[in-house]
């Protein structure tokens, strides 16, 4: 009985169906693996497709062949293919794209049809007869005796008939046409020159009047193998004289592998050996005891801000790498990669790697085989890197546990890294780890019923007690006739930290220059013309941009709606923080960190290390300056407008607002100069705020927890949320109103629908948005109900235009 393979066949998002069966022909069976990926036939076409399992019985349906192998060696091990169907199972995502997203970019191919000559022992005999019946045979054959060519050329060059004759000779058996694949990465390669040793003896009458010649060879005859470039520069010549020493056969070139293995600013670099307090002693023993037991387990260590996790880290990172195991480190931004990677290889070398979005491809695919092969066993990453082919993998740190950006929210498949982490560890029986200043409501819920081991860490590290939080009521600020966006008391603290030569972070977690721009007549602001939102004024360089669609127009002179001239900008971003900075305090060096300024190649690393050296006195930015970063100069931060996520109308807003406040307030004061943080707010009585100020989190949870208790949000319920959007409206509706009454008539306990209703952002790149969410207690009853509905709705409700989003246990409603 032939093998047989089940293969995850990528045929659109319209088909249920995504795993067929195929007979592993004779000649494959040694080779083929869980992980390849093969050519298989679906219907009259060619797909591609990943073999997920082999299965003994042999299923009903009429099986064919696998047509070609792609990988020989499968680039996602049996391993990461059982967990891709795990969340493909659980966040309700089409298998092909987990597998897609998990396979490195340098390995998704490109692929090309070509065709060839066979050697027929008639051939000449047939394509003779066939030359005098069809001429283009004649021309089609003595372009192929030339050697294999790309189909696409051929019919390029001799027209669309030319295909339906190739097709023709490959019946006969004259031709093959067949198909090419081509890595879209490439390994980088590099030229050495080394010399050629003749007995010891420099070849006296072979460079006596070639002196150059004569003093590159002793080089290399004393140094080893160098680069061209290197030997141009060291003796000043061009790369003429080493073709002459080539020549001579004194010198040979050969191609060697280049890496091309991020590197991180030396400014980053950290050695120091630092004694463990009590607490961070005890939290290392007690996972360092786990470690060895061969049992999976989770810990949260929960440590205020400057407690020293980063240091428990690397001293559980030393103690898997002892016993062989690889490790997994994930952090929610770039901007903490510098800092992170800089103390980690400090200490353990090139046993670490970085992977991040700012990579270039040879980079990635660079760090992608170093892991692969176990030449490096420790990877640092944001939230992508959990699928990294770490060898032998054993401990999963996950940095910052609480923030939203480890959930994907574009493209499919729509995973959170933490529960990823979770399954995967789970797979390995290995440690994983989680920590923060400010865990999540759900992964301290899950510590205080048992489900994760708590360690917590209350004291700083350093003799430096937490930064004091001052609050200030903007509206007494306002009462008072203070229009700036600074209060009088962050003024005069400002003031004082640069007087001292110390730094200062400020924070606001919106870029641009003003929010929106209003006109003041009619009261109409001006909105992007594809999505319902305001456009943001960004004063360099002068236009109005949508943050969601990239919409630029230049700010009018007049209203476009009435035509009045007075139009008024309105509310702050981070540009116009920089703008009122640089009026009140000319002779500070200010730079700003947004999205605005981070897109290019290592403008993280840039920004920071100018900073870290003192080449900036304030440091201005959003959201990805409010965590993990250790600067000890900085003595002051300053949280601009504290409401600006308390306003959100979502559920987990004030739990947000709380976790920004408190995180950005431990960047100050981590060295041993004292910190204060001033925290501007609209809501001096919010119990976030209140909590925010104390950096209190248990004070914040006992209330916060009580509220989700009440509503029946996370963690007393699941969520999931079905966003659907198209280019008219009512077929949404439609849509979604169908889809909730079919739910509704069979569904009629454990399965809550909020809904259908329009989404907070009605509009976006001019698709209307409509949502319902399933809530539950049972997240697999919510994931059922919406596969059922979905198959029973009728097929008349969904369009060509029709998009559908599943998010399941959403970090935001918006």
């Amino acid at each position: 009985m032939s093998k047989i393979a089940a293969v995850c066949v990528n045929i659109g998002a319209k088909v249920q169906k995504e795993i067929y069966y195929y007979y592993v022909p004779p000649d494959m069976e040694n080779i083929l693996q869980v992980g390849c990926r093969v050519l298989v036939p679906f219907g009259a076409q060619v797909c591609e497709g990943f073999i997920v399992e082999f299965i003994a019985e042999e299923p009903k349906e009429n099986l064919k062949n696998i047509k070609e192998i792609i990988d020989e060696e499968p680039l996602i091990s049996q391993e990461m293919v059982e967990l891709a169907r795990w969340v493909s199972a659980y966040y309700l995502s089409p298998l092909h794209k987990v597998l897609d997203y998990i396979l490195p970019p340098y390995a998704r191919i490109k692929k090309e049809k070509w065709v060839k000559l066979e050697n027929n022992k008639d051939k000449d005999e047939i394509i003779n007869i066939l030359s005098k019946l069809d001429p283009l045979v004649s021309s089609l054959v003595s372009e192929l005796e030339k050697g294999p060519e790309r189909l696409d050329m051929i019919t390029q060059n001799y027209g669309s008939k030319s295909l339906q004759t190739l097709e023709d000779l490959q019946t006969r058996g004259l031709v093959t046409l067949y198909w090419r694949f081509a890595p879209l990465g490439k390994k980088k390669t590099t030229t050495i020159y080394r010399a050629v040793p003749l007995n010891g003896n420099l070849p006296e009458d072979a460079l006596n009047r070639a002196p150059k010649q004569k003093a590159i060879y002793s080089y290399l005859l004393k140094n080893g193998p160098q680069t061209k470039a290197q030997l141009c520069h060291l003796f000043n010549t061009d790369p003429s004289t080493l073709n002459s020493l080539v020549k001579k056969g004194l010198v040979q070139p050969a191609a060697v592998e280049e890496k091309r293995l991020p590197q991180t600013s030396p400014e980053f670099a950290n050695t120091t050996v630092l004694t463990l307090n009590h607490y961070q002693e005890k939290a290392v023993q007690i996972i360092a005891e786990k470690m060895g037991s061969g049992s999976s387990e989770v810990f949260l260590i929960h440590g205020v801000t400057g407690s020293g996790k980063t240091e428990v880290y690397l001293a559980s990172i030393k103690t898997a790498i002892k016993k062989g195991k690889g490790v997994i480190m994930l952090v929610p931004e770039i901007a903490l990669t510098p800092q992170i990677v800089g103390r980690f290889k400090s200490v353990l070398g090139d046993k670490v790697v970085v992977m991040h979005s700012n990579l270039s491809q040879g980079e990635r695919l660079d760090v992608w085989e170093s892991l692969r092969t176990g030449q490096a066993q420790v990877i640092i990453g944001v939230r992508s890197a959990i699928f990294a082919p770490v060898r032998n993998l054993g401990l999963i740190i996950i940095d910052e546990e609480h923030e939203n950006t480890y959930k994907q929210s574009e493209p499919d498949p729509r995973y959170h890294a933490r529960d990823v982490a979770l399954k995967r560890i789970q797979l390995v029986n290995g440690i994983l780890i989680l920590g923060s200043a400010t865990p999540s409501l759900e992964s301290f819920y899950r510590a205080q019923t048992g489900q994760y081991t708590l360690i917590e860490m209350p004291q700083r590290a350093t003799p430096q007690p937490l930064p004091q939080v001052k609050v200030v009521d903007m509206r007494e600020e306002f009462k008072t006739g203070n229009r700036s966006i600074f209060s009088r008391e962050l003024t005069a603290a400002i003031t004082q930290t640069l007087n001292k030569k110390e730094q200062v972070i400020l924070f606001l977690n919106r870029r641009g220059f003003s929010t929106f721009v209003l006109c003041r007549e009619c009261g109409t602001p001006l909105k992007c013309q594809y999505c319902s939102i305001p456009l943001t004024y960004h004063a360099m360089p002068g236009e109005m941009r949508c943050h969601y669609c990239n919409y630029k127009i230049l700010v009018p002179k007049r209203c476009p709606s009435c035509g009045s001239a007075f139009i008024r900008y309105f509310g702050t971003g981070t540009e116009q923080v920089v703008h009122e900075i640089r009026r009140f305090w000319p002779e500070a060096k200010v730079a700003r960190m947004d999205v605005d300024t981070t897109g290019t190649k290592n403008a993280h690393q840039n920004l920071l290390g100018a900073f870290k050296k003192g080449e900036t006195d304030i440091l201005v930015g959003t959201q990805m300056i409010t965590k993990g970063l250790d600067f000890p100069n900085v003595t002051l931060v300053g949280v601009i407008a504290a409401d600006t996520s308390l306003n959100l109308p979502d559920y987990n807003s004030g739990e947000r607002t709380f976790q920004l406040l408190t995180q950005v307030a431990g960047r100050a004061g981590r060295g041993e100069k004292e910190g204060r943080v001033i925290v501007q707010t609209y809501n001096p009585d919010h119990y976030s705020i209140i909590a925010g100020k104390n950096q209190d989190f248990r004070e914040f949870y006992q209330q916060e927890i009580e509220v989700r208790r009440m509503m029946d949000y996370p963690p007393f319920s699941s969520l999931l949320r079905v966003l659907a959007s198209d280019y008219q409206e009512q077929n949404i509706i439609v849509f979604l109103e169908e889809l909730s009454q079919i739910i509704k008539n069979k569904y009629t306990q454990g399965v809550d629908i909020l809904g259908p209703a329009q989404a907070p952002i009605a509009k976006i790149k001019n698709r209307y948005r409509w949502q319902m969410i399933l809530k539950g207690k049972n997240l697999n009853l919510l994931r059922e109900a919406f596969r059922f509905g979905l198959q029973r709705l009728n097929i008349k409700y969904i369009n060509n235009t029709l998009r559908v989003i599943i998010d399941v246990e959403p970090q935001s409603i918006l």
